[in-house]
């Protein structure tokens, strides 16, 4: 009986370990995913559909270092704050970028760039009639 015990309890305790070590590899591949997600959204951050992801993923991290208790609005604010980072950071390497790699357009090539971007759906027209009264502003 005592030998039945002492199976039993080390079928236990190595499932537990063994558990554990699942778990692990669990959150540190989802801490992976979540931050090659939020590298790749650096690249476009204006793919609402990657930037959905990327808070999925986010998600998904934290609640596995939340041991699945759910996500608190901490965890909701803290991942919008990584997401608007890598967003915020693509920008302003863009727009450096371009102050020092692009010639100067004219007002009308900024125009029509403009015009395309709405044409093709890549841009609401609010967002157009804004850029729009900012490139004429600036004459």
């Amino acid at each position: 009986m005592g030998t039945v015990v002492v199976i039993v309890l080390i079928a236990v305790v190595g499932f537990a370990i063994y558990s554990g070590v699942a778990q692990a590899k669990a959150k540190e591949a989802a801490k992976q995913a979540y931050l090659e997600a939020l590298s790749a959204l650096k690249l476009d951050p204006h793919d609402a559909d990657h930037k959905q992801k990327t808070l999925a993923l986010g998600r998904i991290y934290s609640n596995l270092t939340r041991d699945k208790k759910g996500n608190t609005l901490f965890d909701e604010v803290a991942l919008m704050n990584d997401i608007n980072a890598a967003c915020a950071a693509a920008g302003s390497s863009l727009t450096q970028q371009s102050l020092t790699s692009t010639p100067e357009k004219t007002i009308e090539e900024r125009l029509s760039t403009l015009s395309q971007l709405m044409d093709r759906g890549l841009i609401e027209p609010s967002e157009y009639e804004k850029r729009r009264a900012e490139i004429l502003e600036s004459i």
